[in-house]
């Protein structure tokens, strides 16, 4: 079963994710200015001493770090809230499998400043681990303040059982997208909100009451899927030039589904309302990848890196296969190189605020 432990953003050197997160970074950038009212609003009736701040789905890499940091800043930034703030536990949650070494050697002294205390404000910020599955509960009850999520809640907890069972073929795709059949397309309707309730009632125990989410995460622009990037289709065409170059069977291909699903708004609206815990305060969509040049070059092996932090460990484990990494790289790049790169991988993402209900 392909499940949501076996989505690992690590890698080294030139294809690790810390390398090639830079279509995340740009996704942050949108959501700062949210995290940064988040905590406005949540200091503008009672300061909490201890302001407890959890970043779900971290990673590693320079992205690790940067939505906690903006709301450390913004508490900062108010001499009167730092004042009555005087420690901030941050928590960094990822799969136990996730880098976090490299996550905790990467903290900067700006987050943290002397010794954990900041000269200037007294300050004392406090960095905590936390791993394990986020589909499930990670902290004590009402503890909470602002949890961020930023580009993992497309991830699913698993591929829909029936594709797991072979009940349902997905051919031609690796997932929900505009050549799925109907049922297909279902399957992993239910199945992402079956995992994205569970979230918000998980959070929902552990946040205080009008405490925050900020979260983000991959989508498609409508309800329909012909609205949908072609990221399923392209994804399953670098698998079909593997197989005619003879890096793996094409009896397995069709079997290969990844956990990933893009939501429209609307199912996202509806998730929220019918688990019932949060409010919505704003939910809104954006492009995450500009357009550029076809045939670029050096965008093809970049893009190609990208996609190659996202799908390895999932082409490892399905397809058994040394040096598997490599030749997926090499393939994407070729079709990046095509004349049909530029439609392939524009999508939007979408950010949801959300509000705990007192």
């Amino acid at each position: 079963m392909a499940s949501v432990q076996s989505v690992c953003m690590s890698g080294e050197g030139e294809t690790s994710y810390a390398k090639n997160s830079a279509i995340q970074s740009g996704v942050q950038s949108r959501v700062k200015p949210l995290v940064e009212e988040a905590i406005s609003d949540l200091c503008r009736s009672a300061v909490p001493g201890c302001l407890r701040v959890a970043d779900l789905g971290c990673s590693s890499g320079p992205n690790a770090l940067a939505l906690a940091s903006a709301a450390v800043d913004a508490v900062r930034r108010q001499p009167h809230w730092a004042e009555q703030c005087r420690e901030i536990c941050v928590y960094l949650n990822d799969l136990p499998e996730n880098d976090f070494n490299t996550v905790f050697k990467d903290v900067p002294s700006s987050l943290l400043g002397h010794g954990g205390v900041d000269r200037d404000s007294g300050l004392l910020v406090m960095v905590f681990g936390a791993p394990g599955s986020f589909y499930g509960r990670l902290f004590p009850a009402k503890t909470l303040h602002l949890v961020c999520s930023s580009f993992s809640l497309h991830w699913l907890s698993q591929v829909p059982q029936e594709l797991v069972d072979g009940v349902l073929i997905n051919k031609g795709s690796v997932s929900a997208g505009r050549t799925s059949t109907p049922a297909v397309t279902a399957a992993y309707a239910r199945q992402f909100e079956q995992d994205f309730k569970r979230f918000l009632a998980s959070r929902a125990e552990e946040m205080v009451p009008g405490g925050w989410m900020v979260l983000s995460l991959c989508g498609r622009p409508a309800k329909d899927f012909s609205s949908q990037d072609r990221y399923p289709e392209f994804i399953a065409e670098i698998l079909q030039d593997l197989t005619s170059q003879g890096v793996i069977a094409a009896a397995e291909v069709d079997s290969f589904n990844e956990p990933f699903y893009s939501p429209c708004q609307e199912e996202l609206r509806g998730a929220v309302e019918q688990e019932g815990s949060f409010e919505i305060v704003g939910l809104e969509s954006h492009d995450f990848l500009e357009r550029g040049p076809r045939g670029d070059a050096e965008r093809s092996k970049a893009m190609a890196r990208f996609l190659r932090v996202l799908d390895e460990w999932l082409l490892v484990r399905h397809f058994r296969v040394d040096g598997i990494g490599d030749a997926y790289a090499r393939a994407a790049e070729e079709r990046y190189m095509g004349p049909a790169a530029e439609e392939d991988m524009t999508g939007v993402v979408l950010i949801l605020s959300l509000r705990r209900r007192k």
